[in-house]
């Protein structure tokens, strides 16, 4: 690796460490970010310093929501990381992944125990609580719009992408 890309490298550890992920976490989203092609755990380990078992104990946390995928190549019995490279697409993923399984869990689950719990409330600290409830799922509504307006922002841009 040369200067400028050890560069691009420690930039992409600052901007992920930017999301509160840790020191590990940020070096491997980094490494897989601007790394073109399909990369091994030996090759993650190599490049980051770190033992395969801290790395691939670090993979199973961060896949799902960082739009990792796990491959493997025929005739080898290696595991290959791959990053979706496209920012929109990851945000969308990251969305989806996060804050949209918090949404579906809010809405399913806390709306009606909300809606059973408002009739038990009549003591003052069961009505404070109540109150942070009723709070919780008015910010999750409003959440959930924000999610909408995203997508269709993103939607708008990907199409617009289309054209130029």
């Amino acid at each position: 690796m040369d200067e400028t890309e050890s560069q691009i490298h420690e930039i992409g550890v600052e901007i992920f460490k930017g999301y509160g992920v840790d020191e590990l976490t940020a070096k491997i989203l980094s490494i897989l970010n601007f790394e073109p092609e399909d990369i091994s755990l030996e090759e993650l380990s190599q490049k980051t310093g770190y033992s395969l078992a801290s790395i691939s104990l670090k993979m199973q946390n961060i896949e799902t929501f960082w739009g990792i995928k796990r491959k493997h190549k025929p005739g080898s019995r290696k595991v290959y990381f791959h990053m979706e490279k496209n920012l929109l697409d990851a945000f969308i993923l990251q969305i989806k992944n996060g804050y949209e399984t918090e949404l579906n869990i809010a809405n399913e689950k806390i709306a009606p125990l909300v809606s059973k719990y408002r009739e038990t409330a009549t003591s003052e600290e069961k009505k404070k609580k109540l109150e942070l409830f009723e709070n919780y799922q008015q910010q999750i509504s409003n959440f959930e719009e924000v999610i909408h307006f995203i997508y269709e922002k993103v939607d708008q841009m990907k199409e617009k992408d289309k054209t130029l």
